[in-house]
C-alpha cells in the first residue's frame, strides 16, 4: 500500500475534473454510476455544493470523496461519492480521503456521517466498517450506513 506520487488536496477539482474522473470510474460502481444518475449533472452538483477530498497523479484526478456537511440543524453529513480510478486501487488512497473527510466533518460540527452503498460492493463496506460505520437500514440492494463522529477512530 503506497500513496507515493499522489498529491492530496481539498476543494480544487473543477466540474470538468470531477466529470472526467466519474466517467473513468463509472464501471467501478455496482451498478455502474451512469445507470443511476446523469454524470454531468451529478458532477455539477458536487462541484457547486459538496466538500471534495481529492487524490491527484500529476494533473489527473485519480481519487475523490465528496460529502455534504452543511446541515446545521441535524448535524448529519452525507458522503455522496467515494471513487478511485481502477489503476490506483489498493494503494490506500480511499483510506486517506475518507479519513480527511471524516476529520473535516468533525471540524464542521457534524455528529454523524451517512452514506449509501451497494450490497455487492464488499470492499467498500469493509473499508467503511474499518472506520466504524454500521448498517442502519437496507433498501433493496442498497445498504445505508452511518458513523457517529465521536465513535470513529482518530488519525
Amino acid at each position: 500500500m503506497s500513496c507515493d506520487g499522489i498529491e492530496f488536496r481539498e476543494g480544487t477539482a473543477s466540474m470538468r475534473d470531477i466529470r472526467s474522473h466519474l466517467e473513468e470510474c463509472d464501471g467501478n460502481f455496482s451498478p455502474p454510476l451512469s445507470h443511476k444518475i446523469n454524470i454531468e449533472e451529478y458532477s455539477r452538483k458536487i462541484s457547486a455544493r459538496a466538500k471534495t477530498f481529492e487524490a491527484w497523479s500529476g494533473k489527473v484526478l485519480v481519487g475523490l470523496v465528496a460529502a455534504y456537511v452543511n446541515d446545521r440543524d441535524t448535524r448529519v453529513g452525507f458522503l455522496t461519492n467515494m471513487s478511485v480510478a481502477k489503476e490506483f486501487m489498493g494503494r490506500g488512497i480511499a483510506t486517506v480521503l475518507l479519513d480527511q473527510c471524516l476529520s473535516m466533518s468533525r471540524q464542521e460540527g457534524m455528529k454523524t456521517v451517512r452514506l449509501e452503498v451497494s450490497v455487492e460492493n464488499r470492499e467498500a463496506i469493509r473499508l467503511y466498517r474499518n472506520f466504524a460505520f454500521s448498517e442502519f437500514e437496507r433498501r433493496g440492494e442498497t445498504v445505508l450506513m452511518e458513523v457517529s463522529i465521536s465513535e470513529r477512530r482518530q488519525s
